[in-house]
């Protein structure tokens, strides 16, 4: 055969981004009788199936670039190839220890399959925040991501210290009114603070997004007419005296932020002034 009649394999872009190690440890659940597993015991899984196929949570270009790798004809681990079963599920299944941590290193092919595997099957988190599912029984532990997530939820409090700091009482009381608070025109300014604070807490990055909404004033607007009476709600429906102004959240805001019903919300904010006396 001479070159240019030689057939050309495909040239595979793609490189294996994943750790160069991952640990799996038990979830740690509680049987019948106090007792979550036996030491020394194994749980044997594989590529689940569904309607779809096997989970492998391969594209098909680690497909193609692991057939290559491992020498097997174009295909062999397509989601719906009996590879996964007659093969995987008896060579390079996952055997995992049920009291005590087990390792892989992702320096093979294999074993980043596996990984793969790993990241697509319901019965292992990706996470330890996410080892609470009921399907899960073991959990993918990741000291390097644990410690972003803390950074980043030190991150987020940081920021929301800040917009603390410098908003002003009335917007701190704004600021609450979406936390669902009420009874905030008696408080102080510690108090105000200290309840933020509180809410900071409870969920830094939610706390973040509701005070950067662009909506915030528009929808504290709302909460306070309706704690004062000047607006009423009907399961979805918002009512101004008889008429429906709105059908959600959403809509209500709307309204109050379109130029024609300026009128009426000046109307209100006028009511709500004197309401507050």
């Amino acid at each position: 055969m001479n070159k240019e009649s030689e057939v050309k394999e495909p040239i595979v872009n793609y490189i294996f981004d994943g750790p160069k190690e991952v640990k799996i440890k038990p979830a740690g659940k509680v049987g019948y009788f106090g007792i979550s597993s036996y030491a020394g015991s194994v749980t044997v899984l594989g590529a689940e199936l569904s309607k779809n196929g096997h989970n492998t949570g391969l594209s098909e270009i680690e497909e193609a670039y692991y057939e290559k790798k491992l020498k097997l004809d174009p295909g062999t681990l397509n989601r719906h190839s009996e590879w996964w079963d007659n093969v995987f599920n008896v060579k390079h299944n996952l055997r995992l220890h049920n009291t005590k941590t087990t390792e892989f290193l992702l320096d093979n092919p294999i074993n980043q399959i596996r990984y793969k595997v790993m990241m697509a099957s319901t019965k292992i988190a990706n996470t330890e925040i996410e080892k609470i599912k009921p399907t899960v029984m073991f959990f993918i532990s990741d000291d390097e991501a644990k410690a972003r997530k803390e950074l980043e939820s030190v991150n987020y409090e940081f920021e929301g210290m800040g917009l603390i700091h410098k908003a002003s009482p009335e917007e701190k009381r704004e600021n609450l009114r979406l936390f669902g608070k009420k009874g905030l025109d008696d408080m102080t300014e510690t108090m105000l603070n200290v309840e933020l604070v509180r809410e900071l807490k409870k969920d830094p990055k939610t706390f973040i997004e509701t005070l950067n909404d662009k909506d915030i004033k528009t929808k504290a607007f709302i909460l306070e007419l309706l704690e004062k009476g000047l607006l009423k709600r009907k399961g979805n429906y918002y009512l101004h005296g008889e008429d429906t102004i709105a059908n959600s959240t959403e809509e209500c805001v709307d309204y109050f932020n379109d130029v024609k019903n300026q009128s009426v919300k000046l109307a209100l904010t006028t009511r709500l002034s004197k309401a507050k006396k």
